[in-house]
């Protein structure tokens, strides 16, 4: 059975150590909040809050990207009460740090969404390339799991394909030839 996990590894690479991953999600988070403290309340730097969390849901999974989320509204909290923002109600600060958080959470469904496209486009790419096992008397496929499929079977697993039955022009005549012999030989005899 095929691991999920090793596709990941090819795509990040080598070497590649969620302790670097983390660091660079903690700098980059860092550098936005002071970005945002030094150029105010006037000033919205909040698309840049989503690069950390970004990184930390494409490199660290998830459940990270959903922590990055979580730290991110802090971070723009506090930024927006040291820049001195003052609000006509306190609760203002509140709804608007949720409306951030929802749209940080968004960035990593969507993130999420995009690699499990990317997986399942994968495994169609593997599945239709190479090298295919087929048997040379029931014509079945072999699929990478080591069951053996009917092509039909095989192109709707891996392909995703919806197969209508049609009769080919070739089967068509041949078919309707042999009728067409059966009929006259009945009416011959």
């Amino acid at each position: 059975m095929r691991n999920p996990e090793k596709g990941e590894r090819a795509l990040r690479g080598p070497g590649d150590g969620w302790q670097r991953h983390l660091a660079w999600v903690v700098l980059s988070l860092a550098a936005v909040g002071y970005v945002d403290m030094v150029t105010g309340y006037e000033v919205s730097v909040f698309l840049l809050y989503t690069a950390p969390v970004a990184l930390a849901t494409r490199r660290l999974g998830t459940a990270a990207g959903l922590l990055t989320a979580m730290a991110a509204t802090a971070v723009w909290v506090m930024a927006d009460l040291h820049s001195g923002h003052v609000y006509s109600r306190a609760w203002i600060l509140y709804i608007n740090a949720f409306n951030r958080m929802v749209c940080f959470i968004l960035a990593v469904a969507a993130i999420r969404y995009l690699r499990a496209r990317q997986r399942a486009l994968l495994r169609q790419i593997e599945a239709f390339s190479g090298q295919m096992a087929a048997c040379g008397q029931c014509h079945r496929l072999a699929g990478t799991d080591g069951y053996w499929r009917t092509v039909d079977d095989y192109l709707r697993e891996f392909g995703g394909a919806e197969l209508h039955q049609k009769v080919c022009p070739d089967c068509a005549r041949r078919g309707y030839a042999r009728a067409a012999y059966r009929y006259s030989a009945e009416q011959a005899s």
